[in-house]
């Protein structure tokens, strides 16, 4: 009698820890077998730039804006966008070889006026270098308490187009604190990822990023290059991911992300820039690129496209989170693209409720002129099952 007294307690006391056992299980988080990703939906895209040819600042820069980024900062209470931008003083085959750095500020990401010209290209009266600044991107350093920009130093021995390795600087702006976005840089800079350290090819400088730090604690960039594949697996345009010690670099070269591929299949990925969305279902933070998609442009001469792509620690990329948006669908009914090809979208910027603003330059369909253009985005997180 005893003996079966002790079994049947024993048999009930296993029942009752299965069942509390499926119980917890039941109780777990809804994602907790699940994979998740973000995806940018576009609400609006705008029908016509927000910076165009006409623009009574823009009348010395006749090929206009390429590459850049754009930041929102409050100052004193008060909020502005400042864009930080190449510019083209010639037109034709020469543009890219007068390229220089200028500053434009608006409070409401519509009307926008140029604040000052950072770098012109010139001869350097010392060295007898042709010299001029690309790709320039802001990124406040907290340890340092200053802005700093990241941008491409091109030196030649003569003037001509952009043709050289790789050589990320930056340029510290001389007064401390978020105020001294407003001022002057110390140009031409600092190196922060020596050619030939960040990567050890001499493929044509195509792409560049301001710093990251990932979930490791560790900083890293993007660079990348032109037409030229790095390797029989990078494709044209190419993204490397960098590391350093901290911001200010020096950045060096990594084996397992040369190339980086953000899509599949790779290549035709240029200025990835990162900005970091926590996911508005599972509250995941999320590393986020968005970047220009070459081809299209690359083959036809025409793009309406922009790529996006996340990850969960900043150095792993899976292909699979890859998105390709088209602009033309964020248009307002009854209007048509005012493009012939969009160029490098800007830095996506935290507007609130899920919304983000996303400035991009794009060549003009009557001729070289490259506007600045404005969209919105809503960010969603996608869960599915592994």
């Amino acid at each position: 009698m005893i003996r079966r007294l002790i079994l049947f307690f024993s048999l009930f006391f296993c029942q009752n820890l299965i069942a509390q056992n499926v119980g917890n299980i039941d109780n777990q988080p809804a994602t907790a077998n699940k994979a998740a990703r973000l995806y940018l939906e576009l609400v609006r895209t705008e029908p016509v730039p927000v910076i165009g040819p006409q623009h009574p600042d823009a009348k010395d820069i006749p090929a206009g804006f390429e590459a850049g980024t754009t930041v929102k900062v409050k100052i004193n209470g008060k909020s502005a966008y400042h864009m930080v931008t190449s510019t083209m003083e010639t037109l034709g085959t020469t543009r890219w070889a007068n390229l220089r750095t200028e500053h434009w500020i608006s409070e409401d990401g519509t009307n926008w006026r140029r604040h000052k010209i950072l770098f012109r290209p010139g001869k350097n009266p010392e060295t007898g270098m042709w010299e001029q600044t690309a790709s320039p991107f802001f990124f406040f350093d907290e340890k340092e308490n200053r802005w700093f920009v990241y941008f491409n130093f091109l030196a030649y021995d003569r003037i001509r187009s952009w043709d050289t390795p790789t050589l990320l600087r930056r340029a510290g702006a001389k007064t401390k604190g978020m105020s001294g976005i407003n001022g002057e840089f110390e140009y031409p800079g600092e190196i922060v990822a020596p050619s030939g350290i960040a990567h050890p090819t001499d493929a044509a400088a195509s792409s560049i990023s301001p710093p990251f730090r990932a979930a490791d604690g560790k900083w890293y960039a993007f660079l990348g290059g032109g037409p030229k594949p790095f390797n029989d697996k990078s494709g044209k345009w190419w993204v490397l991911i960098v590391k350093a010690k901290g911001p200010e670099g020096p950045f060096i070269y990594m084996p397992e992300h040369a190339p980086e591929p953000f899509m599949n299949p790779t290549g035709f990925v240029e200025n990835p820039l990162i900005t970091r969305i926590k996911g508005p279902v599972t509250g995941t933070e999320y590393w986020t690129v968005i970047f220009d998609f070459l081809q299209p442009e690359v083959t036809t001469g025409n793009n309406s496209q922009l790529g996006f792509s996340c990850s969960t620690d900043g150095l792993t990329w899976p292909v699979e989170n890859a998105q390709l948006i088209d602009m033309e669908k964020g248009l307002p009914a009854g209007t048509s693209a005012w493009w012939r090809a969009i160029r490098v979208p800007h830095q996506l910027i935290d507007e609130g409720n899920g919304l983000y603003t996303c400035f991009f330059s794009a060549y003009d369909k009557e001729g070289e002129f490259e506007s600045i253009g404005k969209a919105t985005f809503r960010v969603k997180e996608i869960v599915e099952n592994k």
